[in-house]
């Protein structure tokens, strides 16, 4: 089966994909997706270079940074200083050469071709000789152990000949940081269980959810728990789950905790109201931090994005609080919606994934962000609009044959 954010696979191209379009940076773009393995350097990312000493005596080092230009030469990432002489070993200014940085998982062939970490090669640099440039190679073993203030102490360098320049260091950004993407791993892998599944609640929720509140809400409140727990354990905690059996317990286990919420709380209409409402606030937090991320751009996008989220949350469950049974027809709509929608995404692929946009917009990649939107992007949302708006309509229809008038807007 196709993974959702199959634009980020070779298949796109017959090399690795590389993101780099700034030339002579680790980059800008510094983000790179292999399958289901997010990988990102933006931590790394300093005010200062790294400095590694070469030769103390003829004052040798290299300096380098990640995610952008070396400070002292802002043309270059690698730069090569001799006695105050600097030569460029990435990120040629002529408009000669490769331009283009290539990332990599690096595999360990005398151990199963267990994963080891990443490798980039980097944009070439000037001239080495008449046919040569500098090609430089970073290699960044994956090492939980290694702290950011001690990432530093673990960089070497060595050069195979004139013209080919090792960079190594440990670290854990040298690891697939995004556990979270074990999810979409395991949707994929048992796509058809879980598009039927998606698919058929999904319909019950987006046209007779109103209607059965009282009894669907504990699978309501499992369905919630399940996401929103697990999405939270893996967030915070990356390294806690690491594979899929693991994933399947804590879903297992968040799914029955959400289901005995739902058991105690299926008489009480309004606190429903406020649970979903504050859902649907979240829910849609994604896009309100897209559109305002593009008006703060220079503040922390993590602070941006929880103050979103928190703005969003208590806002819906306001609502849900004023509009009960507003809120109530208009959440399991927009819920059953989305699920059948994300069904069909599974079956026909090409799903831009949540967590893939929020990874980008955290990482500044708004140009990126715009270049993998594609038709079948604005087809899920429309579907996901289409039925949701139905679904309220069809609802509402059927809640006044029944005779019972909502008070507010639906009445």
């Amino acid at each position: 089966m196709e993974s959702p954010i199959s634009f980020l696979e070779e298949d796109q191209s017959p090399e690795i994909k590389s993101f780099s379009t700034e030339l002579g940076v680790i980059n800008i773009k510094c983000l790179y997706s292999k399958g289901y393995n997010i990988y990102s350097f933006q931590e790394l990312k300093k005010d200062e270079d790294y400095s590694i000493n070469i030769n103390e005596t003829e004052n040798e080092k290299i300096l380098l940074n990640f995610c952008r230009n070396t400070k002292t030469n802002e043309n270059s990432t690698v730069l090569k200083v001799k006695n105050g002489t600097i030569i460029r070993l990435s990120g040629s200014i002529d408009g000669e050469g490769d331009n283009k940085n290539v990332w990599s998982e690096m595999m360990d062939e005398n151990n199963n071709n267990t994963f080891i970490g990443i490798k980039i090669n980097l944009v070439e640099g000037e001239k080495c000789s008449d046919t040569e440039r500098h090609q430089t190679t970073i290699k960044m073993y994956c090492d939980n152990e290694i702290e950011d203030s001690k990432f530093y102490e673990t960089l070497k360098y060595s050069n195979l000949s004139e013209c080919e320049h090792i960079i190594e260091a440990r670290s854990l950004y040298g690891c697939s940081l995004r556990s979270s993407y074990l999810l979409l791993r395991l949707l994929n892998e048992y796509y058809i269980v879980f598009a039927i599944i998606f698919i058929i609640f999904g319909f019950i929720l987006c046209f007779l959810g109103f209607k059965y509140k009282e009894r669907i809400i504990m699978f309501v409140c499992g369905i919630l728990g399940c996401y929103l727990i697990t999405a939270a354990v893996l967030s915070w905690f990356p390294n806690l789950i690491t594979d899929e059996l693991g994933l399947i317990i804590c879903l297992i286990v968040c799914f029955i905790l959400g289901c005995i919420v739902g058991f105690f709380l299926k008489g009480e209409i309004k606190f429903n109201a406020i649970l979903l409402g504050g859902f649907l606030g979240y829910s849609s937090a994604t896009f309100v931090y897209q559109i305002v991320q593009n008006y703060v751009s220079d503040w922390d996008p993590e602070y941006v994005r929880y103050g979103c989220i928190g703005v969003c949350i208590v806002v819906g469950a306001l609502l849900g609080y004023w509009l009960s049974d507003p809120i109530l027809l208009l959440g399991t709509s927009v819920l059953g919606g989305y699920l059948v929608m994300r069904g069909i995404s599974l079956i026909f692929g090409h799903y831009l994934d949540e967590g893939y946009i929020l990874d980008l917009i955290k990482n500044k990649e708004f140009d990126q962000l715009k270049e993998i939107r594609d038709g079948w992007t604005y087809a899920y949302l429309g579907t996901w609009i289409v039925l949701t708006v139905v679904g309220t309509f069809v609802q509402c229809r059927d809640k006044r044959k029944s005779g019972k008038k909502s008070p507010g807007l639906l009445s």
